[in-house]
């Protein structure tokens, strides 16, 4: 079985990053009607990697998908946005990548995300590798939307 492993992304990835973002959250634009936030930009992914915690996940020499990180503090970390492509996923890289991050930021003691609240396989997944749901946040108040908070604690 091939390898999981994270490669940092650089200036030529935006494109790519892009491309696999758009992939892995069409059954999102299905089931509400928009992609996350800034998903479909290139400039926005340009701006991201500049920050230095964007990564590609691959898998054996394949790009599988992508993490963004937005750390808060030495100690605290947010996964902004976390995606795996469709014909990648139950392929166990999804918890290979939380394993590698969690040695690469070693002093880093919590770990905080959001998932919509109808993304069922995220909480489960979520709740497999520690994270505790600690809220629910409705983006838009006129809106049937939430988002669930996980967090996790090392």
């Amino acid at each position: 079985m091939p390898e999981s492993r994270l490669v940092i992304a650089s200036a030529e990835d935006a494109l790519l990053l892009k491309n696999l973002a758009v992939d892995a959250f069409q059954a999102d634009f299905e089931q509400y009607g928009s992609f996350p936030p800034h998903i479909e930009s290139t400039p926005w992914h340009q701006l991201s990697i500049e920050s230095g915690h964007y990564y590609i996940i691959k898998y054996g020499s394949q790009n599988a998908g992508g993490i963004l990180l937005v750390p808060k503090s030495l100690t605290e970390v947010e996964v902004k946005y976390f995606f795996i492509v469709p014909e990648f996923q139950d392929k166990h890289i999804g918890s290979d990548t939380i394993a590698l991050l969690e040695q690469r930021y070693s002093d880093v003691r919590s770990w905080s995300l959001v998932t919509p609240y109808k993304a069922f396989r995220n909480h489960h997944f979520y709740q497999k590798l520690g994270y505790k749901k600690i809220g629910e946040i409705q983006p838009e108040p006129n809106e049937n939307f939430w988002l669930f908070e996980y967090q996790k604690s090392i």
